[in-house]
């Protein structure tokens, strides 16, 4: 775990932190909420089939935690493409209460208390913060939305829309699975390569008849291209597959699970 990165714990709320982020954060952990069954407890999905209620009450409780405005929450939608949206006031709230309206693994905003939500189970989400400009990002991205170069799409988004500068533009990549186990078939490299080329071969690993990918050294390479400096991208190192005693691994579960979020707010 990079020593940056801090556990929380709020009576049976635990959560991660990193403290280069000077802004209120949380990587949820599976404890602290209300729901039951496979996805006890703190399951921040709608599509798990969990109790809506449950679910609205899980965000109640991590925002009284963080600090967090509830209404304002707004929620990424989970598709595995590139799309980034700007988060407005026309469309706060979006994903909690009020119905979606983009497909879109990646939202950024330089609204302040506006908290924005991506989920994961061993996908990559990883937090942004600019600084300088005020504003902020979170992004999901398995290996269609790395192989799609959703991050720093994310990361320009706010350039372009906010005037974000690269070079203060903070990035912390979250828990996620790890190259030790995210096992593929040779489907997954070869299509990472004709999208990304050959910058992503020092990543995967050929074991056997298996490729083992390294998704966040990829995405820290992609930002580092994209002009953040190295020293403000952060891999968190926690692996959620070696850790599925704090996070739901899609993988140790067979997809019977919960999720987690990364959410951050200004």
């Amino acid at each position: 775990m990079h020593t940056t990165m801090k556990p929380v714990q709020k009576g049976d709320f635990r959560y991660y932190i990193c403290d280069r982020l000077p802004v209120r954060h949380a990587f949820t952990t599976k404890t602290g909420g209300v729901s039951t069954g496979a996805c006890e407890s703190m399951n921040l999905g709608f599509s798990r089939g969990d109790n809506p209620e449950n679910v609205r009450e899980n965000y109640r409780i991590l925002c009284d935690a963080l600090g967090m405005d509830f209404n304002r929450v707004t929620r990424t939608e989970q598709v595995h493409r590139d799309e980034v949206s700007i988060v407005t006031e026309d469309t706060v709230g979006m994903g909690l209460h009020r119905p979606m309206a983009w497909e879109s693994d990646a939202i950024v905003t330089n609204l302040p208390d506006t908290p924005l939500a991506g989920f994961y189970a061993d996908c990559v989400v990883t937090m942004l913060f600019d600084p300088s400009s005020r504003s902020i990002g979170v992004c999901h991205s398995g290996w269609r939305g790395t192989a799609a170069a959703i991050l720093p799409k994310t990361a320009e988004t706010m350039v372009q829309a906010f005037g974000a500068k690269r070079e203060t533009m903070i990035a912390v990549i979250g828990p996620s699975i790890r190259q030790c186990c995210f096992e593929t078939d040779a489907d997954v490299p070869e299509a990472m390569e004709r999208s990304l080329g050959a910058r992503v071969q020092p990543f995967i690993q050929a074991l056997g008849c298996k490729w083992f990918v390294d998704l966040q050294g990829i995405n820290a390479g992609l930002l580092a291209d994209a002009g953040l400096s190295r020293a403000n991208i952060i891999d968190s190192g926690m692996c959620t597959y070696c850790m599925c005693d704090e996070f739901w691994s899609h993988r140790v579960t067979k997809g019977v699970r919960g999720v987690q979020t990364g959410i951050i707010s200004l």
